[in-house]
């Protein structure tokens, strides 16, 4: 059994989610969040480098944009057949009801 070294719980959430690069848009799909940080699987080659702007879409009425910096990057085989490349990201700048909303998520699992 491993322990948790983060502050905030992740949150398994399936939210389609836009990079902003300044090299242009990656689409991926958020796999968990928390009010510090994300984990995205996205499928082009894409530089994560320095501050990036995430839109993640919560549902067709609500959406969060946020301000993250990488924390990791990597490719991930999780079933055997196909690999991702997923990466985590740490929040630098997010509002108070993007936070009260990803803290109500905690709730209702």
């Amino acid at each position: 059994m491993s322990i948790e070294k983060r502050l905030h719980p992740r949150i398994p959430v399936n939210w389609p989610v836009v990079i902003l690069t300044p090299k242009g848009a990656i689409k991926g799909e958020t796999r968990n969040i928390s009010v510090g940080g994300a984990c995205i699987e996205y499928s082009e080659e894409a530089d994560l480098n320095g501050e990036l702007q995430i839109v993640f879409e919560h549902s067709e009425q609500r959406s969060m944009s946020v301000t993250g910096r990488k924390a990791w990057a990597g490719n991930f085989n999780i079933d055997g057949k196909s690999v991702f490349s997923g990466v985590g990201v740490r929040f630098t700048e997010i509002s108070r009801e993007d936070r009260e909303l990803i803290s109500s998520l905690d709730k209702d699992i």
